[in-house]
């Protein structure tokens, strides 16, 4: 099999067919690696949707050989608005999250485009149709935002809701829809920070013309995207229902991409994402936004730095968090720092 196909199951189409005559509303991407049960059970929840004119995409990013053989057995359950395409060979690398969401962006033929983590899940059953009815509207919505809950690996809820900020905020003004409320940029940044791509929706055209997802990170690259996508969106809409169940992944386990890297790497990255979401956007609330997060991203690493002992670098990072977040008392710190920086140059 070739590094991008489609792969013909039960009830899946094939490429040519699905390309040829395939259309609808709404088209669902779900990037999977390795995670077939999981995915079992975020399939099974849309096709529970009670809104039907949608396909479902789902790219596997070169899972291993076990993963790929229960896929025939899985799409027996559901129907040809289900697709799958395979990318790399069996137990390769993999391409990221980032290339297997624009592989399932380029195949879909949805007008609207949304997603699902192949480890969470829908709760709600009216999330489509509800999506499809403030898209159709006169509204010009090109962003659609809903609500989830996040568990724990234990099972407790760690966050009712993942926007409760934004909840709070667009309380005390009309809606624009039955579903929810018309937002700009100002009210987005102050409701608390982005919407995990659980209870994203954006249309198609909107995905195309950022250019889809940065392939340059595997980290944080649904934050980046969101941003970009709601810099250039003509409306975004919030929908202050809870959809679905955003499973946070454990800590003690390393084979989620996000755990797998070192925490300063995680800080290093994350501060490359606001770097190039703030390179990227027209909105200046957008752009200060991603300035003070990493002004806090380089404020820890800084902090990590000097912990460890590595004080020269520590005071580098102090800088530019000074730099990227400017306040009176981390000014005060980093002078600190270089004078106990200048202070041991002289004993040594």
């Amino acid at each position: 099999m070739s590094s991008h196909d489609t792969t013909t199951l039960p009830g899946n189409p094939s490429s040519s067919q699905s390309d040829a005559t395939a259309t609808c509303r709404i088209s669902v991407i779900i990037p999977t690696r390795n995670r077939h049960v999981l995915l079992e059970r975020a399939l099974v929840r849309i096709r529970a949707q009670r809104f039907a004119d949608f396909d479902v995409i789902v790219v596997d990013d070169a899972s291993d050989g076990t993963t790929r053989a229960a896929y025939p057995a899985l799409w027996k359950q559901l129907d040809s608005r289900f697709r799958l395409i395979e990318l790399g060979a069996s137990g390769g690398p993999g391409s990221g999250p980032s290339q297997a969401r624009n592989a399932g962006i380029a195949a879909a033929s949805g007008a609207i485009v949304t997603f699902c983590d192949d480890d969470d899940f829908w709760t709600g059953d009216g999330h489509l149709a509800a999506m499809a009815e403030v898209f159709d509207a006169d509204l010009k919505v090109d962003l659609y935002i809903a609500d989830q809950t996040a568990v724990a690996s234990s099972g407790s809820v760690e966050r009712a809701r993942w926007l409760p900020q934004l909840t709070a905020l667009v309380g005390s003004q009309p809606r624009a829809h039955a579903h929810g409320y018309l937002l700009d940029l100002d009210q987005l940044v102050r409701g608390g920070g982005f919407a995990q791509l659980n209870i994203v929706a954006v249309s198609r055209t909107t995905a195309q013309a950022i250019g889809g997802f940065w392939t340059r990170t595997s980290y944080e690259e649904d934050r980046d995207f969101f941003w970009r996508a709601a810099d250039a969106a003509r409306a975004i809409f919030y929908n202050p229902e809870v959809v679905a169940q955003h499973n946070v992944p454990d800590p003690t386990r390393q084979d989620n991409l996000s755990r797998s890297f070192f925490q300063a790497e995680r800080w290093l990255l994350s501060a490359l994402v606001s770097q190039h979401i703030a390179l990227s956007v027209e909105s200046a609330p957008v752009r200060a936004l991603c300035h003070s997060y990493e002004g806090d991203i380089l404020r820890r690493l800084s902090r990590h730095l000097s912990d460890a002992g590595r004080h020269a670098l520590g005071l580098q990072y102090a800088r530019r968090a000074l730099a990227a977040r400017l306040s009176f008392k981390w000014a005060l710190y980093t002078l600190g720092l270089a004078a106990r920086q200048l202070l041991r140059g002289r004993q040594a």
